[in-house]
Formats: structure tokens, sequence, C-alpha cells
């Protein structure tokens, strides 16, 4: 038989309907180097890639009258392959302590995480309450008319009886302003 000028379909087709070992043997060859490949992004020991190899031949052979391949044949190869993969991280499995230390350490890193948090958010907030209250007494004014009733420039400009270019450079000074005041508190709170 000439093997070699089958797709892998076929090859399947003559494993699983007609118990043919050179077919058997030529689909290893095609694939097993890809196969390898990917057992190796899990784990490096080659031993234990060559034995999930092997596991997923013998098994392909051994079960062969039973197993319909629909789509591709390399698809269904992969699919053991992480299957095995899996198995095998399932045996390693951690024992019961680590895994209790590792979900308390998680557990005690979230509740420190929540905490920074939620003092780094009155911090930001008392930041800007301060530079707010520093702000001239027409800068709050437009800030207070842009930021909390939101009103256009054109708006503003006409309830203060300036020009839109005068409320526009205020706030582009208030922005200016609130930006370093959260540079210096992220300096501040890397140090």
């Amino acid at each position: 038989m000439q093997s070699d000028r089958h797709s892998d379909k076929e090859l399947w087709r003559l494993i699983s309907q007609e118990d043919d070992r050179p077919a058997f043997e030529q689909l290893y060859r095609r694939t097993m180097h890809a196969l390898m490949a990917a057992i190796y992004k899990w784990s490096d020991d080659a031993a234990e890639v060559e034995d999930i190899l092997q596991e997923i031949f013998l098994d392909l052979w051994e079960k062969r009258a039973k197993i319909q391949i629909q789509n591709e044949v390399f698809s269904y190869l992969y699919s053991i392959a992480r299957y095995k993969i899996f198995d095998r991280l399932r045996e390693k499995q951690l024992t019961v302590k680590q895994v209790q230390a590792w979900t308390q350490l998680m557990q005690e890193d979230a509740v420190l995480t929540a905490a920074f948090r939620e003092d780094e958010l009155e911090s930001q907030e008392a930041l800007v309450t301060s530079e707010l209250e520093q702000l001239p007494a027409q800068m709050k004014k437009v800030y207070m008319l842009s930021a909390q009733q939101g009103k256009s420039i054109r708006e503003i400009s006409e309830e203060l009886l300036v020009s839109p270019y005068t409320v526009k450079n205020h706030l582009q000074k208030i922005r200016k302003r609130l930006r370093n005041a959260a540079v210096r508190m992220s300096s501040w709170m890397f140090l």
C-alpha cells in the first residue's frame, strides 16, 4: 500500500475499517512532531512528553474500530493530547495543605488590595478637593459650571460674561493643576 499518497482522513478510514498497520504508522509519522510540540508547551520533560504521545497512539490503535472522527484527524489527536495533559495535571494535584495555604494567601492579598484601593480613593478625593479649594474664585466658578452642572464653554462664557477663550483657558489650567496633583500623588504612592 502507498499510504504516502493518502490524506489523513483516508489513512484513518484504512486504519479504522481495515486495521491497516502501515496506514497507522504513516499517520503516526505525519502527526507525531506537531503533537510533541503541543505537548512540550505544557511539559519540558522529554520522557513525559514521549509517554503522553505513546498513550495517545496506543489508545487510538486499541479503540480504532469504535472511534469515529468527524472533522480533521489532527484536531482529534490534539484533543486527546489535551485530555491526557489534564489527566497528568490532576495526578500532580497540590496537596490539601498547599491548596489551603495558597487560598489563604490569595484572600489576604485581596483584603490588602481592597484596603489599599480604598485609601488611594480617599487620598485622591482629598487631593482633588484641596486643589479645587486653592483655585482662584473665577476658575472655581468655571469648574463648578463645567464639571458639576455640565454646561458648555459657550454657556459658561455667557453666564460669567467672559469670552469663550477665557473659559477655555481656565478649564485647561484646571486640568493641568489636577494632572500635576495626580502626578505628585502617584509619585508619593510609589515611595
